[in-house]
Formats: C-alpha cells, structure tokens, sequence
C-alpha cells in the first residue's frame, strides 16, 4: 500500500514525509479506527482512505513526530471511521445540539482567560467541537481544507465552527469566565 500512497505525491521531499509518517502512526491510525469502527478490516479501510486524505495535506506537516502532527493524523482518522459509519447506516456516535445564535470570537475568549484555561475548555468540549476548533484555529486551515478532511460541504464546515464558538462560550460562561 505505501507505494500506492508514494505515487500520488510529486516530489521526493513529499514522498519521504508521507513514508515516515506512514511508518510512524500507521499502527495508532489503525487503533483509532478500530475503537471506532469494531472491525479489522473496516479499520483498515479507514487507514487507507486517511493516508489518502493526508497526501492532500502533508504541506500542512512540518514535523512528524510531533503532538501537533499526532493530533491532525488522529482527527483525520477519526473523521474517516466515522464517515465510514454514517455509510454503514449505525447510529451517528455524535449529535449536533442546536446550542444558540450567538457568535463568538477567538480575541474576545483570550482577551478574558488564560491560554492554559481555554486549552482546557476545549479538550473537554465534544469531539466533533474539537475537532473543527482545532483545525480552523490551531491548524489555520481555510474552510475548504477543513472540508475536504471531514467530508463535508464549506456550509457545514462554517455551521459546525459556529455552534463549536457557542458550544466554547457556553462552557466558559458556566466556567464563570466568560
């Protein structure tokens, strides 16, 4: 398979990344997925299309053995496993609550907490929450990146960051902190 992987890169410099990261968390891919999925071969599957999802991405990866690195790759494959259950017709592992309207802004959090607090905030929000926060702030993606990871429409992508921002400011409030 990783040559397969290798011929849909161009340079040598992208061949090399995509094998190192292939042989670093092919193993932790295939863990992720199969928590999620229960089936060794669905788990595999799920490997496969991710290491696809990632050849489109891998100018986004500056380090390979990195927790930042480790984070993108286990978004990627957890957004595959469950897009992979969508299509298998099991029951969605998350929701969408309908939390609110109202917006809020990365500068008006920051100005009113500590990094290490809103850090925290976030690792405790709902995955799908994290998720699309983590890629849009930490990872900078442009929505159509953020799109193409999580096989959703830009639409989606912009709803999902709203009711994340509503999901943040909800938590902060009850925080007291906000």
């Amino acid at each position: 398979m990783l040559l397969y992987y290798l011929s849909l890169v161009d340079t040598e410099e992208e061949r090399s990344k995509l094998e190192n990261l292939y042989y670093e968390y092919k193993a932790l891919m295939k863990y992720v997925a199969f928590n999620i999925l229960g089936d060794n071969g669905l788990a595999q599957d799920a490997v496969h299309e991710a290491f696809i999802k990632l050849t489109r991405h891998l100018d986004g990866i500056d380090e390979i053995k990195s927790h930042k690195t480790k984070a993108f790759i286990v978004i990627i494959i957890r957004c595959v496993a469950l897009d992979m259950l969508d299509k298998e017709n099991r029951n969605k592992i998350y929701s969408f609550d309908d939390i609110g309207n109202k917006a809020i802004t990365e500068d008006t959090m920051i100005e009113n907490i500590e990094l290490e607090e809103l850090c925290s905030v976030i690792k405790a929000l709902p995955a799908i929450h994290r998720d699309i926060i983590e890629l849009k702030v930490y990872y900078e993606l442009s929505d159509k990146e953020i799109s193409d990871i999580l096989g959703i429409s830009r639409q989606a992508v912009r709803k999902r960051l709203q009711r994340a921002r509503n999901a943040l400011k909800q938590s902060l409030e009850k925080l007291g902190v906000y």
